[in-house]
Parts: C-alpha cells; structure tokens; sequence
C-alpha cells in the first residue's frame, strides 16, 4: 500500500517500510511524541451513549404497560 508518511510527507510503502505508515522510525517517534505531549487527542464523543441507548429502545403505546414479572 502506497501511502504519504503523516509527518514529513514522504512517499512511503507498507512493502518496503518497517514503519509504515510512517518513512523512518524518527517520523514514527515524533508522532509517539505528539501524542505522549498531548499535542494530538481523541476528541470527546459526539454523542451521549446514554441518549443513543435511550433512542434505541421501542417505545410503549399508551394504555400499553410492560408484563408484570410477578407472576404466580
């Protein structure tokens, strides 16, 4: 896979480079140091896992109600 290494935007090749994506191992630690100085983040997520798990649950009709669990 042909690629541009991310740092220095160097032609690189998963075929030839041991540190693909990146063209050398000095582009690949920068970027480790990028990440270890925060410099790079994974951003918070867009959407609340709470409202898409609420979102996904079937709604109940009116006069509708859930089974009784209690059953004798």
């Amino acid at each position: 896979m042909k690629h541009r290494c991310p740092i220095c935007k160097k032609p690189t090749d998963s075929a030839e480079h041991a540190d693909f994506p990146f063209c050398s191992e000095r582009c690949r630690l920068l970027d480790l140091g990028a990440w270890a100085s925060k410099k790079y983040v994974v951003s918070d997520p867009i959407f609340d896992e709470e409202e898409l798990l609420e979102a996904d649950r079937p709604t109940q009709q009116k006069g509708q109600h859930e089974p009784d669990e209690t059953i004798q």
